[in-house]
């Protein structure tokens, strides 16, 4: 992960958590389903959510069926699957799962909250209750959260603030296996389409590493700290200057403490193929907006002159990135990078001739 995210501290939609938290704890010493499993503000949504109230009557019967202590034991869980951060972030932190026997009690709960994160959640019923709809804490959370880019990659931008639109939010712990935790706003991340679909994220369980075991693994947690990561580029096999080329992109955490969460970071985002990919597509359109922009060498100079320029602009990038951090900002600071430290002679005269070439003779 490149940059931690500011999590929206005051929004009225956190309380819808409590719904299905006072059920099942309700629950716990009930003997009969009825209103008194939800808390009275979502008692008037129920009633009119015909197909919900039947699949919480069904949950709630499967439940009512089971010993106290197998109902305490789903409220347990329910409890320990949304302790997102604590999972994610200490791996010996035990993750409780419901027993084999409760299997009818995972399939009714899994409708829903299934329904609860895909229609009530989102509809006008909660935002008439609550006085808040999804789409304004979104508003909210781009407030606080000023840089652009996605930080699970860099690469692409959260929309912008017009009203209705939104980034999608990704269920951080995958909601087919904790959908415990769907309708906790700690495991709702704004993500970026392409982070958040196949064959990125989309639905890899990221507590696990199904590479090596199936071991639990240390995750970076959204709305934490984290230190970030160093990007360096080797051009393996140079084509014409900025056009294509083949890279070899290594990615370090920034702090060796988070090494075990950037492997991770990189094995859910597929982030060394999607970077490798992203250099050869565009950095010719990154040295046209370098030679357009910056104050480059003059035609005499030599090629130190031009590596000294390539640093002074990696150097704005990093600044840049610092305080805002922009689609591609992280890539193409390693990019002018690579050109001032690695890049062999040929291919910095090479965009000392383009620089000089009739296609920029007006700059």
């Amino acid at each position: 992960m490149l940059f931690p995210l500011e999590y929206v501290e005051k929004c009225a939609l956190y309380e819808f958590i409590e719904v299905p938290k006072h059920f099942f704890k309700k629950i716990i010493s009930e003997n009969a389903y009825g209103e008194n499993l939800f808390p009275a503000w979502f008692v008037p949504i129920l009633k009119k959510s015909p197909i919900l109230q039947e699949e919480f009557e069904d949950l709630a019967n499967t439940i009512l069926a089971k010993c106290t202590l197998k109902r305490k034991n789903i409220y347990a869980v329910f409890l320990n699957n949304n302790r997102i951060s604590r999972l994610c972030k200490n791996k010996s932190f035990p993750l409780k799962e419901l027993d084999n026997d409760l299997q009818d009690v995972s399939a009714s709960a899994y409708k829903v909250f299934t329904r609860l994160y895909e229609t009530t959640l989102q509809g006008a019923m909660v935002e008439k209750e609550l006085g808040e709809s999804i789409h304004e804490h979104y508003r909210k959370f781009r407030t606080v959260n000023v840089s652009q880019a996605c930080p699970f990659c860099g690469l692409e931008n959260y929309p912008d603030r017009i009203k209705n639109t939104r980034s999608q939010y990704d269920h951080y712990l995958k909601k087919s296996k904790y959908y415990f935790s769907s309708v906790n706003f700690e495991n709702l991340v704004p993500m970026c389409v392409v982070c958040n679909e196949a064959p990125n994220k989309h639905m890899k369980d990221i507590l696990f590493d199904n590479q090596n075991g199936n071991s639990r693994r240390l995750v970076f947690y959204p709305f934490s700290s984290c230190s970030g990561a160093k990007v360096i580029l080797t051009n393996v096999l140079p084509s014409e200057v900025g056009e294509g080329g083949q890279w070899s992109v290594v990615v370090q955490p920034s702090d060796d403490s988070e090494h075990e969460q950037i492997e991770t970071w990189k094995n859910v985002f597929n982030i060394v193929d999607r970077y490798a990919a992203r250099v050869a597509e565009e950095a010719g359109d990154w040295l046209v907006e370098y030679i357009c922009q910056a104050n480059l060498p003059d035609e005499n100079s030599d090629t130190n002159a031009w590596r000294e320029a390539f640093r002074v602009w990696a150097e704005g990038l990093s600044d840049i990135n610092e305080y805002k951090v922009v689609r591609n900002g992280v890539l193409k600071h390693a990019y002018f990078e690579y050109l001032y430290r690695d890049a062999p002679e040929s291919e910095v005269v090479g965009i000392k001739s383009m620089a000089q070439s009739d296609m920029f003779a007006a700059r």
